[in-house]
């Protein structure tokens, strides 16, 4: 498959679908207030009851959170035998986290950023890499780090890769 063509595949489902950021528990959906800026209640939920979430309930109830997505885009690329990565992104200053998925195609590197209702420039939009080492460049710093949680991540449980960095 081409990067335009799984990029196509990807965003039918997560772009064009209506997925909100949020998460699903117990039979109720968990969304933040986003019209009020900062939900700190919402905020707080996420650190001590979300789970994250198999894939077939975020693609039922088109709710999930960075880590939901990232899981959604893994198992489309998984079924297609497109090899993939997730990674944790993570900013000293601002104390703030975020789960992207990178996939490798027309032998590059390709970030898709589908998280529900992101705000960033780049939402939508596939960023090509030469190669893993370019993409790894360009997102450390000392203000920044990357790091590689593909293997961290357990469905049903906290994601604690990412909780341990807010604490």
């Amino acid at each position: 498959m081409s990067i335009s063509e799984i990029c196509d595949m990807l965003r039918s489902e997560l772009f064009n679908n209506g997925y909100e950021y949020g998460f699903y528990l117990n039979g109720r959906k968990y969304k933040p207030d986003i019209s009020s800026g900062f939900d700190n209640e919402y905020y707080q939920l996420s650190k001590t009851i979300y789970r994250v979430q198999p894939p077939c309930v975020t693609m039922r109830e088109k709710t999930g959170t960075c880590v939901d997505a990232v899981l959604v885009m893994k198992q489309l690329l998984d079924e297609c035998n497109v090899p993939s990565k997730i990674w944790l992104l993570y900013e000293r200053a601002r104390n703030k986290v975020h789960t992207i998925l990178t996939f490798a195609a027309e032998e590059r590197i390709v970030y898709l950023e589908l998280t529900p209702q992101s705000a960033k420039p780049w939402y939508g939009k596939e960023l090509i890499y030469q190669n893993e080492q370019e993409l790894l460049q360009e997102f450390s710093s000392d203000e920044r780090e990357i790091t590689d949680v593909t293997d961290q991540i357990v469905i049903g449980e906290q994601p604690e890769f990412l909780l341990a960095k807010l604490r």
